[in-house]
């Protein structure tokens, strides 16, 4: 968990930023006052008691972690009211860019959130959804049997794990950036002219030879 260092009895579970610390995404819990607040503050001058950045100190290792809200105008919330408990009556928000909900195909970029640390166990989950992005962006149709080879082949043009980022997720969160460049329709043209997928089967034939040509690499090491 962590403490919102600029306003009192504001703690957050889960946040995510880009590449140049904008805020993304934020879990974050308090009473309604409190919650209020920050909302405001994200949209004030600093003259008014407004801030555009803040810092979250992790209440386990006392790390603190900074988070720029250069973008207020962009974020939106979705609420929820916890049953009473010894705390009181607290508040759950998410405050978020829309795209991490929607992908934005007039920019070819999706988020992928995964409500777990990013590791093995979470592998299958997370490539479904980066799957789901990768047709929802994509200008043509895909073949879910493509999956595996499509996304070998672009991983690297078009998946930005922000684990890797100066900026990680911080939480029990896992992020990925999905981007479909404009080129995309051609590689996927150029993967069926090579015989790596296609309608008939031709992506299993090719990801078994792969992976008997990898087989005595393997056994060498």
């Amino acid at each position: 968990m962590f403490k919102i260092l600029e306003l009192s009895d504001l703690f957050v579970d889960a946040c995510v930023r880009d590449e140049s610390n904008n805020l993304m995404f934020l879990s974050v819990y308090g009473r309604d006052t409190a919650i209020h607040q920050l909302l405001a503050a994200f949209h004030l001058g600093r003259s008014d008691g407004g801030f555009d950045s803040m810092r979250l100190r992790d209440e386990d290792t006392g790390t603190v972690h900074p988070v720029s809200v250069q973008r207020p105008d962009r974020l939106t919330k979705h609420t929820g009211r916890l049953p009473s408990n010894l705390f009181g009556n607290l508040v759950h928000v998410w405050v978020y860019d829309p795209v991490m909900l929607q992908p934005d195909k007039g920019s070819g970029t999706a988020w992928v959130i995964l409500d777990e640390a990013f590791g093995q166990d979470s592998r299958n989950r997370l490539i479904e959804l980066i799957w789901s992005s990768y047709k929802a962006l994509s200008p043509i149709p895909l073949l879910d049997s493509w999956q595996e080879v499509v996304l070998r082949a672009t991983e690297e043009t078009c998946l930005e794990f922000m684990e890797g980022n100066p900026f990680p997720p911080l939480g029990n969160v896992t992020a990925v950036r999905v981007t479909i460049p404009e080129s995309f329709s051609d590689d996927v043209s150029a993967m069926v002219r090579a015989g790596m997928i296609g309608i008939s089967g031709e992506e299993a034939r090719w990801m078994e030879e792969a992976r008997q040509q990898l087989r005595p690499q393997r056994e060498a090491a």
